[in-house]
């Protein structure tokens, strides 16, 4: 399909269940030929959090013991009807009607991904079926969207960067954006004045270590540290944590490059608890390191890829680590006096940023259009990503989408491997 131009805006639902697995954020949005930060201010944000049972199947799919073929297929229905019912839930909140949309974007909830390496291509694997989302809300969704990067010898991630590069880029200043998930990812925008590429990558952990060990040390009692206050009990041990930063090849890897739970998942954390009490670390002063450990590697991760730390650069925050004000004092003092600020200055909703993005990816991708940045991903070529799954308004948005169509474009070459 050629890329078309819309008379109108996108109507556009975006979903997101991060690597933390705690619940489904709903964003919806008009979504223009050309997003801008003043009209994605207007977006309305909806979460809805997972229960225990429910976050207890998915936790069952990162365990490769329990992880058979027939859970993983099981718990693909089951997590699309999960999907399809925060859709509905946030239209209804919105008190718009699932007719009047265009487009649902569904990120999905990971629960594999393995970057390409030395070891072969890469592999990511989302669930969550969209024929689910498209069947219950009767709205044309498009899901799947990191396979394509990743087919394209890509990372798969981080996606954002598409969106950060819209809606941040500034004329003067350089900017990272930073998200605080389960996972830290960092997007740097270089002034649009003086050209330059972005660049975009994992960190390493954002709260998914700090999660894990709040939950052993509450015996399950706790999901999170919440408000940072077990860390702001204890102090940083440089003997648990200078060789954790030291030892991990990760951190000093340059990009691109991601990871995920298989890295840093749980098994990271016991090692983590076993090591800690090894050396006579308290539960607080290990959830103080944990918290030490997250800021100095975004910290180093920003001077890795040669951003200028100092008053003259910004770092614009979201994700649920925003929520934690220990976790941003520590990263606030690694910063070397940059600007540290959050996505609600600039009139978005921490939490929501993420559901917001693959709303204006699936906009994209019903337009033909490129949605990845290939020098973030690493991928050989930019791609449009995203699969479509029909919805009932199908027809009418193809009627609009070929009356809105250019000339026909020649078909690309068949790509092969590298």
């Amino acid at each position: 399909m050629p890329a078309v131009t819309l008379a109108r805006p996108l109507l556009a639902l975006g979903l997101m269940s991060g690597t933390s697995a705690d619940g489904i954020d709903g964003v919806l949005v008009r979504v223009s030929e050309a997003p801008s930060l003043p009209q994605v201010q207007a977006a309305f944000h909806h979460a809805v959090p997972f229960s225990e049972t429910q976050r207890g199947a998915v936790f069952g799919l990162f365990d490769p013991e329990t992880a058979t073929a027939e859970a993983v297929c099981r718990m693909n229905f089951a997590v699309g009807e999960w999907f399809a019912t925060a859709a509905l839930e946030t239209l209804a909140a919105a008190g718009v009607p699932p007719a009047a949309v265009d487009v649902i974007g569904s990120h999905g909830q990971t629960v594999f991904h393995a970057p390409p390496g030395a070891d072969g291509p890469g592999s990511t694997l989302q669930i969550g079926e969209p024929a689910v989302i498209a069947e219950r809300t009767g709205i044309t969704t498009v899901a799947d969207f990191r396979v394509r990067d990743v087919a394209a010898g890509g990372h798969g991630a981080p996606l954002v960067s598409y969106v950060d590069d819209l809606l941040f880029r500034h004329p003067q200043r350089q900017r990272a954006v930073l998200n605080l998930g389960g996972i830290a990812n960092v997007t740097l925008l270089p002034p649009s004045t003086a050209g330059g590429a972005v660049l975009a990558f994992d960190t390493g952990p954002g709260n998914m270590v700090l999660d894990a060990l709040a939950q052993r040390v509450s015996g399950g009692a706790l999901t999170c540290d919440r408000d940072g206050r077990l860390a702001a009990a204890g102090r940083v041990q440089p003997a648990l944590l200078e060789p954790l930063l030291r030892e991990d090849g990760y951190f000093a890897a340059p990009p691109p490059k991601t990871t995920g739970r298989e890295r840093y998942g749980r098994p990271y954390a016991d090692r983590l608890w076993q090591r800690a009490a090894a050396l006579g670390v308290t539960d607080a002063d290990l959830l103080a390191t944990a918290t030490a450990l997250t800021a100095e590697t975004v910290a180093g991760g920003l001077r890795l890829a040669g951003m200028a730390l100092g008053p003259q650069a910004e770092i614009i925050a979201g994700g649920g680590g925003t929520k934690n004000p220990g976790l941003m004092a520590a990263l606030r003092r690694r910063l070397n006096g940059a600007t540290l600020t959050t996505h609600e200055a600039y009139g978005i909703e921490s939490e929501a940023k993420e559901a917001l993005s693959f709303a204006i990816l699936a906009a994209a991708t019903l337009r033909g259009r490129p949605n990845t940045v290939p020098a973030c991903t690493g991928a050989r070529q930019a791609v449009v990503m995203g699969k479509i799954v029909p919805g009932a308004n199908f027809g009418r948005l193809m009627r609009e989408v070929w009356a809105g169509a250019g000339p026909e474009e020649p078909a690309p070459a068949a790509r092969g491997a590298p």
